[in-house]
């Protein structure tokens, strides 16, 4: 493994942190310029809620109208459970499958120099409903398969599973861009998402940059600004107002992560872009973007820039 260069941008080395906020105000010009991306997130969780629901009915049924019991705790669970437990697997990663399809669609017209509307972006990702739902199952599939390993393992075969895990999730990094904007079937997807990873960033990415750690500020600054209003409330005897200042913090968590979903969807469908197309996507700082992706024993083709958007005009 090669050693990651640090980040240099306007002829200064910068730190994570600092890399990090960059980061994650490139992705939100992106976001500034689709707004309705937000939305998209929050459709597919409203959608996740209603297949859940589903899903827990038809079990509510099978196991009040049928010879059918539960575990009990600390048993492994028989083989109705397991497929119970898969349909809901699958579900998670179907909604997220295609609130991820949707948010691809819309940056991957943008970097093109057009603009994607909220049906458009909806419209392209159920259209590949298909390809998103057989790659649903076989990651909901893998992802049972070491949750078990996790369950009746000792501490070597936890951390094997732990590990395990870890490499199938970069693997399939960019399973959904393949699916969306290459147009691939889901297992051609897998193989495309390895080749990816590996032949352009791979390491670098994951050791100098994560738009999480801006995030994580963020929660942490918000929980100590919550508990301070309420120990505030409390002394001044203004409990009245604590339940207020609830429903705030819970408001900033759904919005927060609405935003963090977009931003991650939005910044995977860049770097896949730039990695397949070798060009930098507009309006993204193209030092940030090389550092990210270069590694020393790779070499990559010359790179082209396009236009630049000004995502206050649209």
């Amino acid at each position: 493994m090669s050693k990651s260069e640090p980040i240099v941008t306007e002829g200064k080395q910068i730190g994570k942190l600092k890399a990090s906020w960059l980061l994650f105000k490139e992705s939100w010009r992106y976001l500034n310029a689709d707004k309705e991306m937000v939305l998209i997130p929050l459709i597919a969780s409203i959608l996740n809620l209603l297949l859940f629901g589903l899903v827990m009915g038809l079990c509510v049924v099978v196991f009040w109208g049928g010879d059918f019991s539960m575990s009990k705790e600390g048993e492994p669970l028989n083989s109705l459970e397991l497929m119970f437990v898969l349909l809901l697997y699958i579900v998670s990663a179907f909604t997220l499958a295609i609130s991820q399809s949707g948010i691809a669609h819309t940056v991957n017209v943008r970097a093109h120099d057009g603009d994607s509307t909220l049906g458009q972006a909806l419209n392209a990702a159920f259209s590949r409903w298909y390809q998103l739902l057989i790659w649903s199952v076989i990651t909901a599939t893998v992802g049972l398969f070491l949750r078990m390993i996790v369950e009746r393992s000792k501490l070597l075969g936890r951390i094997v599973a732990y590990i395990a895990g870890a490499a199938w999730a970069i693997v399939t990094y960019f399973v959904v861009p393949s699916i969306i904007i290459g147009n691939k079937s889901a297992f051609a997807s897998i193989g495309h998402s390895k080749e990816v990873f590996k032949s352009t960033w791979g390491e670098t990415f994951v050791s100098n940059i994560s738009l999480g750690l801006t995030f994580l500020v963020a929660h942490l600054l918000a929980i100590i600004t919550f508990i301070g209003l309420v120990v505030m409330f409390s002394v001044f005897d203004m409990a009245i107002l604590i339940p207020l200042v609830f429903v705030g913090y819970v408001l900033w968590v759904i919005v927060a992560v609405l935003v963090q979903s977009s931003l991650e969807a939005i910044l995977k469908t860049l770097l896949y872009i730039y990695a397949t197309e070798r060009t930098f996507p507009p309006n993204f700082n193209p030092e940030i973007l090389e550092k990210m992706l270069n590694r020393k024993d790779v070499q990559l083709p010359p790179l082209a820039s396009v236009p630049k958007f000004d995502a206050g005009n649209n």
